[in-house]
């Protein structure tokens, strides 16, 4: 608790104005200690206390002799505002203590109230005056603990107006020692509302007046005038504490100087790509909440953690930033009275009725019901939305609706319309962009029933179009892409809930690898959907991907356990989907989803053997039919052998390899010259070879053999016939008529390279190797595929 009121501007547990308490005296209680109070008791003290009231803090006796407790002169009405004042004041520092500091400033605002009204029927100024600079000083420490961080600097300013100048050094209640410790609670003040500057000033002018005030007392303590040991040191202690809190802060300053500098610099690096800019904004949130830590009061930091929340595209996160920002608002909601009241940040809004300031306050351990996943009511979204700054509101408005809190984003624009006209320190509530936000809250609402209703009825593909329409409603109308992973989605539950709902559609209508895609993109805005990823496993399941199936199931499983073991740790994870949990997952669902596990094993190692199998019976095939294949060949060559005296082909070409290529062929009527060179044709009708036949007999054998050179030009076309040895081409290339393009070129390149006549000198290689070029021709194009296939299916037929 030290700690904490250290961070607000304390600097101990009590001790007159002394940053962490309320009370008087140079105790560590609110109280002097006993043997101080023995030896200051019924004497006045150098350093500005009375013998009476000494343990009662700014008390209006015992503050030197400025004002003695009781003055004969006056009459009973003055004792008893006197009197009155000191109730108010020792309650409040009560309350104080207990915590209830909304109360406290409550009493403090009280008793300056009643201290006013004295100086007025007195007709005196409150310059100097010491009880109400204690007063103010005391208040500013309970409205620091409120949150109302510009009422406290305001409360030390006019403590440091009502101080005295020319007091004792060592006065606690005036003087260079009372004006040092102000200053250090009015810095943290400045520094908690986000005035960087002011806050540097204001620290550094409290450690300029603790060091004059610890000058001045060793002086006095040197001289002996009239100060105890005890009360030299007690001082020199608060002193120095003083100058300890006015350093602390210091660093603080700098480190709210060195993360602005930091998000600063992450800011101007921002467009160089998609990915780049994302891990920039998760840098500048850093960044951010690094400065929040310092200056929580700071509004503009709030509008960038908003700003950088929303690019990174977690409305959820941003809603519940949102709405605590807004409880924390409602602590202040009837502090501002009397002489506060011109520092009100609300002054037309009515006090909260539904939001409660402790909501995400109370039972922080409850598992049931995290800090981080807790949302208002819609009148308390009421509420909120009146005290949040102007900059928030469209961004908190949309996330309600990402987030399908339909209701709240609807109560929440009504009640930004019906609070338009207020005027607080923000100026006017803009709602230019309230009716765009009420369009499309209307277009989601009834674009996203009419495809449930359609999803209902059977209708899915209707439905998913719905749904697909409802994803561009925050793409400015452009159209939706099919492809899921193509698009720009604007993230939260909403838009995850539609990808998901859009995958069961394409599951319905047996699209599973659309399907997959989809779940995906839900997958990507929340990683742990657990529904999105339970469906993706069963649409990697039905198109036979049984290992990415696998994986799915096992991860879902994995998350389910981990969240049963571990609830704490599953609840505050920040990849946990807020609305899919985990944890949420019911006893009955888990079982499915492990029986649906084993059937996917199961059904992978069925696939697994029917695959080697059938690898197996191919590999058979195959060496039946080369060895087929091969004898047919052979035999085939032996009968070519065995007729010398046949006039073909075979022959022509042997005889030709034979003559080297040199001699004459009988059969070519341009006698191995081109048809397109005139002399070559003058010369061959001028000069016939010998023992050719006449003119008109050697125009019917150049008709013949144009017939045969065409006939011949034709055979190397693609054909679609049956191969007239061994069967079709799929049996020559040793595949089933299934076999896709990849393996009939593999098959082709490994026979080819098998039986090339270059490679394989054996007898009917060359022959083997013709009938595997000739079925790669025809089955290698899609073509001639199609065409042979289909009269070979009429051939069977």
């Amino acid at each position: 608790k030290g700690r904490k009121h250290r961070n607000s501007g304390a600097s101990g547990a009590g001790g007159g104005v002394g940053m962490g308490g309320i009370g008087g005296g140079l105790g560590s209680n609110g109280g002097p200690n006993p043997e101080t109070l023995h030896s200051m008791k019924n004497q006045k003290s150098m350093y500005g206390f009375g013998g009476e009231g000494v343990d009662g803090g700014f008390g209006t006796s015992g503050v030197g002799d400025a004002q003695p407790s009781m003055v004969p002169d006056e009459d009973d009405e003055t004792n008893a505002k006197r009197q009155r004042v000191t109730a108010l004041r020792d309650q409040g520092r009560s309350y104080y203590i207990n915590g209830a500091y909304r109360d406290s400033v409550l009493c403090y605002t009280e008793a300056i109230g009643v201290h006013a009204d004295e100086f007025q029927f007195h007709n005196s100024s409150p310059k100097n005056d010491e009880t109400l600079a204690a007063l103010y000083g005391n208040r500013a420490a309970a409205l620091m603990m409120t949150g109302a961080y510009e009422g406290a600097s305001a409360d030390c300013d006019r403590a440091l107006q009502c101080t005295k100048t020319d007091s004792a050094a060592g006065s606690l209640e005036s003087g260079p020692a009372f004006r040092s410790k102000i200053l250090c609670r009015m810095a943290r003040a400045l520094l908690k509302a986000g005035s960087i500057w002011d806050a540097d000033k204001a620290f550094n002018s409290s450690i300029q007046s603790a060091k004059e005030a610890l000058a001045i007392v060793g002086v006095q303590s040197d001289a002996g005038a009239g100060t105890t040991m005890e009360e030299t040191r007690s001082m020199e202690k608060i002193l120095n504490q003083s100058i300890t809190d006015a350093t602390l802060g210091l660093s603080d300053v700098k480190r709210y100087r060195d993360a602005a500098e930091n998000a600063k610099a992450v800011e101007s690096s921002k467009g160089v790509s998609v990915a780049a800019d994302r891990r920039n904004n998760v840098q500048l949130l850093m960044f951010i909440n690094s400065a929040l830590s310092v200056s929580p009061g700071s509004m503009e930091l709030h509008e960038r953690k908003v700003n950088a929340l929303a690019s990174l595209k977690r409305w959820a996160e941003l809603g519940n930033h949102c709405e605590r920002l807004a409880a924390e608002m409602v602590k202040i909601d009837g502090l501002f009275k009397g002489d506060l009241a011109g520092l009100n940040p609300f002054p037309d809004v009515k006090p909260a009725t539904s939001l409660k300031p402790d909501f995400f306050e109370r039972n922080p351990e409850d598992l049931s019901d995290p800090v981080s996943l807790r949302i208002l009511s819609p009148k308390a979204v009421c509420d909120a939305v009146i005290r949040l700054p102007n900059g928030i509101l469209p961004l908190y408005l949309r996330s309600l609706r990402l987030e399908e809190r339909y209701t709240e984003a609807a109560k929440a624009g009504a009640s930004i319309e019906a609070n338009s006209k207020h005027k607080g320190s923000r100026g006017n509530v803009p709602i230019v962009w309230l009716a765009n936000e009420k369009d499309k809250l209307r277009r989601t609402m009834q674009w996203k029933e009419k495809g449930d209703t359609l999803f209902r009825n059977g209708d899915y593909e209707r439905a998913a179009e719905k749904y697909a329409l409802c994803l561009t409603i925050d793409n400015d109308g452009s159209s939706y892409n099919h492809n899921a992973l193509e698009n720009e989605d604007a993230g939260g539950r909403l838009h995850a809930v539609l990808h998901c709902n859009r995958a069961a559609c394409l599951m319905a209508l047996k699209k599973y690898r659309e399907a997959v895609k989809e779940c995906t993109a839900a997958l990507r805005i929340h990683t742990h959907y657990m529904k999105a990823m339970l469906r993706r496993g069963r649409c990697f399941a039905r198109i036979r991907q049984y290992q990415e199936a696998i994986a799915e199931y096992e991860r879902y499983i994995q998350l389910v356990y981990e969240a049963r073991r571990s609830p704490h740790n599953a609840a505050n994870s920040n990849a946990a989907c807020t609305f899919d949990r985990p944890i949420d997952i019911s006893e009955p669902e888990y079982s499915k989803a492990k029986v649906e596990l084993s059937d996917v094993r199961k059904s992978m190692r069925q696939a697994a053997a029917h695959d080697q199998a059938q690898r197996k019976k191919q590999r058979e095939q195959q060496f039946n039919f080369n060895k087929n294949f091969k004898a047919a060949a052979n035999d085939a060559a032996r009968r070519r052998q065995e007729a010398p005296g046949r006039d073909n082909a075979y022959t022509r070409k042997k005889q030709w390899d034979a003559g080297g290529g040199n001699n004459q062929r009988p059969w070519d009527s341009f006698a191995g010259a081109s048809p397109k060179k005139p002399s070559s044709r003058n010369k061959s009708a001028k000069e016939p070879p010998a023992g050719s036949k006449p003119a008109h007999s050697g125009s019917g054998a150049s008709g013949k053999s144009r017939g045969k050179s065409s006939s011949h030009h034709q055979q190397q076309q693609p054909t679609v016939a049956k191969t007239a040895v061994g069967g079709d081409h799929y049996q020559v290339l040793g595949l089933t008529h299934t076999a896709s393009s990849a393996e009939i070129k593999k098959a082709y390149h490994k026979m080819a390279l098998k039986y090339h006549p270059d490679k394989n000198s054996d007898e009917g290689a060359a022959d083997i190797f013709r009938r595997v070029k000739l079925a790669y021709e025809v089955l290698g194009n899609d073509q001639t595929r199609i065409s042979f296939d289909a009269q070979r299916r009429g051939g069977r037929r």
